[in-house]
C-alpha cells in the first residue's frame, strides 16, 4: 500500500515536472514574440504582425489592423521599454495560451499592454493584444478581480 502511494506520487511528480518545463519554454517564446512585438512597433511593420498573428487575432482585416496601430502609436509614439507586470496561463493538450502584461513606456507616455500568445509545439502566435492608458488598466484589474471573487464565492456554494 505504502509503495503505491509512492509510485504515484513520483509518477504526478514527473508530470508536474514535464509539464512546467513545456510551460517554461511557452512562456520564454511568448516573451520572446513580445520583444520581436515592438520591434516591428517600431518599424511601423504592422502588416507583418498582422500575417503572423494566430488565425484568431485576424478576425478583422489586415487594413483594419494596420490603421488601429497606426493610430494607437500616433497617440503614443515608439516604445522604449517594458517591465512585466503579470504572468498567467491556460493549458490544454498540447495548447498553451501565454499571458503576459506589461507597464510600457513609449515616447509620449505610459501604457499597460496585454499580450495572449497561443502556443502550439514550441511556437508562439500572437491570439490578442490590448494596450491600454494606466487607468484603464486599474479598472480593467479591478473588474477582472471582482469576477474571479465572484466565480470563487459561487464555487464554494453547496450544491443544493
Amino acid at each position: 500500500m505504502k509503495h503505491s502511494s509512492f509510485v504515484a506520487a513520483a509518477a504526478f511528480a514527473l508530470i508536474l515536472g514535464l509539464c512546467g518545463c513545456g510551460l517554461k519554454k511557452d512562456t520564454k517564446a511568448a516573451e520572446a514574440e513580445v520583444e520581436r512585438f515592438h520591434q516591428r512597433w517600431n518599424a511601423d511593420e504592422f502588416k507583418a504582425i498582422y500575417d503572423e498573428a494566430h488565425p484568431g487575432f485576424r478576425n478583422k482585416s489586415a487594413e483594419d489592423i494596420v490603421a488601429t496601430f497606426t493610430r494607437v502609436k500616433g497617440v503614443y509614439g515608439p516604445f522604449k521599454s517594458a517591465t512585466k507586470r503579470s504572468w498567467g496561463f491556460n493549458s490544454d493538450k498540447g495548447v498553451s495560451d501565454i499571458k503576459l502584461k506589461y507597464d510600457s513606456t513609449y515616447d509620449r507616455g505610459s501604457a499597460v499592454e496585454a499580450f495572449v500568445y497561443r502556443t502550439v509545439g514550441g511556437k508562439a502566435s500572437l491570439l490578442s493584444y490590448e494596450i491600454m492608458s494606466l487607468e484603464a488598466a486599474k479598472e480593467h484589474e479591478a473588474e477582472e478581480n471582482a469576477e474571479r471573487e465572484a466565480k470563487r464565492k459561487d464555487a464554494k456554494k453547496p450544491n443544493g
